[in-house]
C-alpha cells in the first residue's frame, strides 16, 4: 500500500484515516509525534519547487487569498502582521501589497522555502511553532496572525491555536484557511493532512482554544468557481473575560446530525474505494494506449503517480503549457506546442477531475487521444 504527501512525496505505508462516531471529525488513525513533524517540515517536505512551471499558476492564488484575508478584517489597518507557514513569501508579499503600512512577517519551517524567501526579499525566518520559534518573532505581539493549510497538518490542533494566541495583541485577528471537509476531496487522500475539518469543527477548535470566530466562510484558492476548492476560512479574535467559548453551547449543524454523518462515512469511505481501483480500472481503459503521456504536473498529478502507480509505470513524458528543464518523478516534461514532435497515442490528464472534460476537449480538438478519470474520482 502507498500514500502521498501533500508535497507530492510517496510513502510506502497505507493511507489510515478514522472518523469520529460523535462528531463525523477525521483525523489520522496514527498521529505522528512532535519530533517527527519538526523532522518532516525542516529537512524533508518540499512543496515549494516540485511542481514544474507552477508559477504561472500560483499568482491568481495568492492575490485571492491576499483580498480574502484582508477584505475578512475589513477596515482594520493591523500594523503587524505574522503569517505562520509562510513557505516561499508569496502570499506573505500579496498581502503586504495591500497592507503597505503594516510589518508583513513571515515564519516557516522548511529551509529551502526560507532561503528563497529571503532571495526575494522577503520578511521570512525559519521556524516551527510549538518547536522552536525565534525569539524575536515569539516575543512580539502581531494585530493580525493568518495561516494558510497548516492547522490540517499538526498533531494537535488546539495546542498550536494556544500557541498563536500568545502572540496576537488583545484586539487582533486570527486568521485560518484550510479544506472544507463538508463533502469528500481530495485532501483526504494526503498521508500528511492529519485533520479534515468542516466548518463546525473548526470553530468549535477555536472556541476550545479561547477565541470567538467573527466570520466563517468559503476561501478562494485561484479558481473562479469556489465549488472547485473546498477550502474554507475562518476570522477568530481573543476572548474577553465576560464572554464565554464553551464549545457544548455550540448546536451540532444539521449537516452533521447522526443521519448525516453516516452519509457522510459512506461517502468518505466511497472516495477512498475510488482512488484504490483508480489504477485497475484506468489499465483497462488504456490497454491498446502503446505511447502515454500525462498533461500536468501539479497536486493532482502527484496523486495520480501515486494511486495508480501501474498506470504511471507507463506515463513516458509529461506535458505543460509553457516550458521547463525539470522533470516529474524522473519524467521529462514538453511543452503542449511541442507534442507534434511526440505524437503520443494517449495523453492522461492529471488535473482537477472539475476541469478534466473541458482539457479533453481542447486536446482531442488538437488531434489527440485524452483520457479523463473524473468518471472514476471527483473533486
Amino acid at each position: 500500500m502507498r500514500s502521498v504527501r501533500s508535497d507530492g512525496a510517496i510513502l510506502n505505508q497505507p493511507l489510515t484515516k478514522a472518523q469520529c462516531y460523535q462528531c463525523g471529525l477525521v483525523q489520522s488513525a496514527q498521529l505522528p509525534d512532535t519530533n517527527t513533524l519538526a523532522t518532516l517540515y525542516t529537512e524533508k517536505y518540499d512543496i515549494y519547487n516540485n511542481r514544474p512551471n507552477a508559477e504561472q499558476f500560483v499568482a491568481s492564488r495568492y492575490a485571492a487569498l491576499s483580498n480574502a484575508f484582508t477584505g475578512s478584517v475589513a477596515p482594520y489597518q493591523p500594523r503587524r502582521v505574522l503569517e505562520v507557514g509562510c513557505g516561499n513569501g508569496a502570499t506573505l508579499n500579496a498581502v503586504q501589497s495591500i497592507w503597505t503600512n503594516a510589518m508583513c512577517i513571515g515564519i516557516e519551517p522548511v529551509v529551502a522555502a526560507v532561503e528563497e524567501a529571503k532571495r526575494c526579499g522577503f520578511n521570512v525566518h525559519q521556524g516551527m511553532i510549538g518547536v522552536s520559534v525565534p525569539p524575536n518573532i515569539a516575543s512580539q505581539k502581531y494585530d493580525v496572525i493568518y495561516a494558510v493549510h497548516v492547522i490540517e497538518h499538526t498533531q494537535n490542533p488546539i495546542e498550536f491555536l494556544l500557541e498563536l494566541k500568545k502572540m496576537l495583541t488583545t484586539d487582533g485577528f486570527l486568521i485560518l484557511s484550510c479544506p472544507n471537509a463538508c463533502m469528500p476531496n481530495l485532501e483526504m487522500m494526503r498521508a500528511d493532512h492529519h485533520y479534515s475539518m468542516t466548518p463546525y469543527h473548526l470553530e468549535i477548535i477555536a472556541r476550545k482554544s479561547g477565541l470567538i470566530p467573527t466570520k466563517n466562510t468559503l476561501c478562494p484558492g485561484g479558481s473562479e468557481n469556489l465549488d472547485d476548492e473546498h477550502n474554507q476560512l475562518l476570522v477568530c479574535r481573543l476572548a474577553q473575560n465576560t464572554e464565554t467559548q464553551d464549545a457544548r453551547l455550540i448546536p451540532m449543524p444539521f449537516y452533521l446530525n447522526e443521519e448525516n454523518r453516516i452519509k457522510l462515512f459512506k461517502a468518505r469511505q466511497d472516495y477512498f474505494y475510488n482512488f484504490e481501483k483508480l489504477d485497475s480500472i484506468l489499465q483497462s481503459k488504456l490497454k491498446n494506449i502503446k505511447r502515454l503521456f500525462c498533461f500536468g504536473t501539479g497536486g493532482w498529478a502527484c496523486m495520480l503517480a501515486g494511486y495508480a502507480p501501474q498506470i504511471w509505470n507507463t506515463v513516458q513524458a509529461c506535458i505543460i503549457d509553457g516550458n521547463s528543464d525539470k522533470t516529474f518523478y524522473g519524467k521529462p516534461i514538453y511543452s503542449f506546442e511541442s507534442l507534434k514532435s511526440w505524437r503520443p497515442d494517449g495523453i492522461i490528464i492529471g488535473t482537477n477531475p472539475a476541469i478534466q472534460t473541458s482539457l479533453a476537449q481542447r486536446i482531442n480538438k488538437d488531434g489527440y487521444n485524452a483520457i479523463r478519470w473524473s468518471d472514476i474520482v471527483a473533486m
